[in-house]
């Protein structure tokens, strides 16, 4: 897959094309805040920081996580950086040597494997089923000194790691004397259900580093995350955080920590998860047409070549699991979506090694309610015609 694909194939986008929709993003309060720090002309907003990022938007972060993710922290173990892509790597770079192994979800985050690849790390493919990762899938698989995973919300899949997995993981990690990258990068959109704790709140031996990102509940461009290190690996990462990458951008993260602190970005995620749900909503109304109920086995799928939606409702996509066919594979059927407007990325692309998955990995967060009841029935009538026929749609 990291051969073949970049990740302008595998960023998931809109099925629909068009501007994304930012509407709900309280623009005039976020320029009145940068505004408000810019005009204070203090040296040390100016400067680069060598501190792991603003001292009120890490203790901001602090309280969040703690409170909503269960994640065990103080302060002082939250290093601001410019996203789940910096993460990974300043982790990868720190935490192993060239040639190392990490165990990495199959289907795997494009970005995870390109972070990885990038550092010299060699890729252990783990298989994911509907509990998460599976280690036991690979009984002889090498021991790993990273482990990479998605547990709230498996990308691309939908899976979400289940309690038992969680604690096979850890215990697996302390077996190995590996460290867990815990991406948790769309938790905060999770429309059914109670909320998931964070796999680093289970962790009581300290080998859980946790990530997360401000890019979906506020806007891409704002290139801001964080991530929460165990505190024996702290003074390690500030130095080598600065060393590597010279933080700056310290008017801004005062201004998240402020719209952090007044409530607005609570506000804003309120509004945000009811604006992704009905989203969600109206794209699987339009796909009714072309899904089942997801079989509990592989005897149990229909004789009608209908897909199914798989993983948990929660996120900005959808994954759309498709039966496998004679006539027809995911990656044709999202080339002949093309040409037709509508984006869809196939499944296995995002594979490493398995070659048991079909399916489509839709959507939604950019695209607006009009967006998705003009173009959400032409999508479901084509993946009918395509699914159901050997002739090209």
């Amino acid at each position: 897959m990291a051969e073949r694909f970049s990740a302008a194939d595998l960023e998931v986008q809109p099925f629909a094309p068009g501007p994304a929709d930012f509407s709900a993003f309280p623009v005039a309060l976020w320029q009145r805040l940068q505004n408000k720090h810019w005009r204070q002309s203090r040296s040390d907003l100016l400067d680069y920081n060598d501190q792991g990022g603003h001292g009120s938007l890490r203790r901001a972060v602090a309280d969040y996580v703690r409170a909503f993710r269960s994640v065990q922290l103080d302060p002082d173990q939250v290093l601001i950086t410019t996203g789940t892509q910096q993460s990974l790597s300043l982790c990868a770079q720190l935490l192993a040597d060239h040639g190392d192994t990490v165990w990495i979800e199959d289907p795997a985050y494009w970005g995870a494997v390109k972070a990885f690849l990038a550092t010299g790390l060699r890729l252990q493919p783990i298989p994911v089923d509907a509990e998460g990762m599976a280690p036991d899938a690979c009984p002889q698989a090498t021991a790993p000194r990273l482990i990479y995973a998605t547990p709230s919300h498996q990308y691309p899949s939908g899976a979400v790691m289940s309690l038992a997995r969680r604690q096979q993981i850890l215990q697996l990690a302390h077996q190995h004397q590996a460290w867990v990258l815990e991406d948790d990068y769309d938790s905060e959109f999770r429309f059914s259900g109670p909320p998931l704790s964070s796999l680093q709140g289970l962790d009581h031996g300290e080998r859980v580093l946790y990530m997360g990102t401000f890019s979906k509940v506020l806007y891409p461009g704002l290139k801001l995350g964080y991530l929460v290190v165990p505190k024996r690996l702290v003074a390690a990462f500030k130095r080598a955080h600065y060393d590597l990458n010279r933080p700056g951008q310290m008017a801004q993260q005062a201004a998240l920590a402020e719209f952090i602190e007044m409530g607005h970005f609570a506000s804003s995620l309120r509004r945000a998860r009811l604006a992704y749900a009905e989203r969600r909503q109206a794209l699987i109304r339009a796909l009714q047409p072309v899904l089942q109920t997801p079989p509990s086995t592989p005897a149990a799928l229909s004789t009608a070549p209908l897909g199914w939606l798989a993983g948990a409702a929660q996120g900005l996509h959808l994954c759309m699991r498709l039966p496998t066919l004679e006539h027809t594979t995911d990656r044709r059927i999202a080339q002949q979506l093309a040409p037709h407007g509508l984006i869809a990325r196939p499944l296995s692309a995002y594979c490493l090694a398995r070659q048991d998955l079909q399916g489509l990995v839709l959507g939604y967060g950019y695209a607006s309610l009009s967006q998705i009841a003009h173009h959400g029935p032409r999508l479901a009538d084509l993946l009918q015609n395509s699914l159901n026929s050997p002739k090209k749609i």
